[in-house]
C-alpha cells in the first residue's frame, strides 16, 4: 500500500491508500509480538520484548535519517516500504506458536517445533514431557512432580491448553454459557460474560490509549523543540533504546505493575514540570522532555508484555489487538496536539502529563504477573496474583 501510495495522482487517492495501509497492516506488529512472547519462557519474555522494541526504535531513527536525506516524499515512501516485501518468506523461517498449535489440537506440528528447539539448545526431553504432545492422553501434573518437575495441581489435557469452551467458571463447574455455539465460535465474546475480564480489558484499553497518546505526542511535538527538527526526532527516537534496556532490569526486579506505574508517573510529572521551566534554560527543558519520552518508552515496553500476561491463550491475541485498537485513538489524537499549542503553548504537555498520571494510578488495579505462567483459561487469568504459581510455562 505504501509503494502504491507513492504513485498517487491526486489527494483522494493518497488518502484512500493512507487509510488502507494501517487498516490492513496495523495488526502485524501485535501478531509478531504475541508470537515472540509465546515462543519464549517467562524469564525471557521481557528480553524478547526489549529486542523487538529496540528494533522499533532503530526503525524510527532510520525514518528520521531517510527523511533528512530524501526530501521527495514519493521516493521516501518507496525506500521505506520496499523492505517489507521480505515478509513474504517469513512463514518459511519463523515457527508457529506452540501454545496456539496445542490450542488448535495440532499436536504433531507442535511436537516438531519443540523437538527442533530442544535440539538447538542441546536439551533431551523425557518421555513424560513428550507425552504432553500426544493426543488422547491426559497427564496429571502431580505425576510430573515425581520426575522432578514443579507443576500446578491440575490436568494437562491432550491439547496442552484448554479452549475457551472448556474454561471453568468461578464455581468450578462448566457454565451453560460456555456451551453456547455463539461463544464457542467467537471466543472474544466471552469478555462480556466475565465482569473481571471486561473491567481488565477496559482498564488496559485506557492505559493503551494513554500510552500511545503520550508516546506519539512527544515524538511529534519534538520537532517544535528548539533545534533542528530532524536531529530532535532522531534523538527522541534513540532515547527509547536505553529505555528498553532499562525496562529489562526493572520489570524483572520490581515487577510489571510497579514498573509500569512508576514509569507513567515519572513521564507525567516530567511533562508537567517542563512547562514551568524558564525558556532561557532550554537544556533543562530538553532534558525533562527526554526524561518524559524515556519514561513513556519504558511504560510502553512493559505494557506490551504485561498485556500478553494478563489474558488467556484463547483470547490473548484478540484482546491485545483490542487494547491496541483503542490505543490507536491516542495515536490519532496525538497529531492534533501541536494545533492546541497555538492557543495555549503549555496545553499539549499538560494533557500528556495529566493522562499519564491518571493511567499510572489506574494500573494499581492490575495483579502482578512477574514469574507467573501464561494463563490458558479465563479462570487462570482471574487467579493471577491470588496464589503463588508452582510452575511457569
Amino acid at each position: 500500500m505504501g509503494i502504491i501510495r507513492s504513485f498517487s495522482t491526486n489527494y483522494l487517492m493518497f488518502l484512500i491508500f493512507e487509510f488502507l495501509d494501517p487498516a490492513l497492516g496495523s495488526g502485524v506488529y501485535s501478531a509478531g509480538f504475541i508470537l515472540g512472547m509465546e515462543l519464549v519462557g517467562p524469564k525471557k519474555r521481557v528480553l524478547g520484548g526489549v529486542i523487538i522494541s529496540c528494533c522499533y526504535a532503530l526503525g524510527e531513527a532510520i525514518l528520521g535519517l531517510a527523511a533528512m536525506w530524501l526530501p521527495d516524499w514519493r521516493i521516501l515512501l518507496r525506500v521505506l516500504y520496499a523492505p517489507v516485501l521480505v515478509f513474504i518468506v517469513y512463514p518459511l523461517l519463523i515457527p508457529e506458536s506452540v501454545r496456539w498449535l496445542m490450542h488448535k489440537k495440532r499436536h504433531n506440528e507442535a511436537l516438531k517445533i519443540i523437538m527442533r528447539c530442544a535440539k538447538t539448545n542441546d536439551v533431551v526431553l523425557s518421555e513424560l514431557a513428550l507425552g504432553v504432545f500426544t493426543p488422547k492422553q491426559d497427564i496429571r501434573r502431580d505425576s510430573l512432580k515425581a520426575d522432578g518437575y514443579q507443576t500446578a495441581n491440575c490436568l494437562i489435557s491432550s491439547n496442552g491448553t484448554d479452549s475457551a469452551t472448556n474454561a471453568l467458571s468461578s464455581t468450578g463447574k462448566k457454565s451453560k454459557f460456555w456451551n453456547s455455539n455463539l461463544f464457542s465460535n467467537y471466543p472474544i465474546l466471552t469478555v462480556f460474560k466475565s465482569k473481571f475480564l471486561l473491567l481488565r480489558v477496559a482498564n488496559c484499553s485506557f492505559c493503551w490509549l494513554t500510552n500511545t497518546f503520550v508516546y506519539y505526542g512527544l515524538s511529534l511535538n519534538s520537532v517544535a523543540v528548539d533545534g533542528d527538527k530532524y536531529y530532535n526526532f532522531i534523538l527522541v527516537s534513540l532515547i527509547e533504546i536505553p529505555g528498553y534496556l532499562f525496562t529489562y532490569v526493572i520489570s524483572n526486579k520490581f515487577g510489571r505493575r510497579t514498573s509500569l506505574c512508576a514509569s507513567l508517573l515519572i513521564s507525567g510529572l516530567s511533562c508537567v514540570v517542563s512547562n514551568y521551566v524558564d525558556a532561557e534554560t532550554s537544556w533543562l527543558r530538553l532534558t525533562l522532555y527526554l526524561l518524559g519520552k524515556f519514561s513513556i518508552t519504558v511504560a510502553f515496553t512493559v505494557l506490551y508484555v504485561y498485556t500478553a500476561e494478563l489474558f488467556p491463550t484463547s483470547l490473548r491475541h484478540s484482546l491485545l489487538a483490542t487494547c491496541s485498537m483503542f490505543g490507536r485513538i491516542g495515536s490519532m489524537v496525538a497529531p492534533q496536539t501541536p494545533l492546541l499549542a497555538r492557543y495555549m503553548p503549555s496545553l499539549p504537555m499538560l494533557m500528556f502529563g495529566g493522562c499519564a498520571i491518571i493511567s499510572g494510578l489506574l494500573i494499581l488495579q492490575f495483579p502482578e504477573t512477574l514469574d507467573t505462567r501464561l494463563p490458558d483459561t479465563v479462570q487462570e487469568a482471574k487467579d493471577i496474583g491470588k496464589k503463588k504459581p508452582e510452575v511457569a510455562l
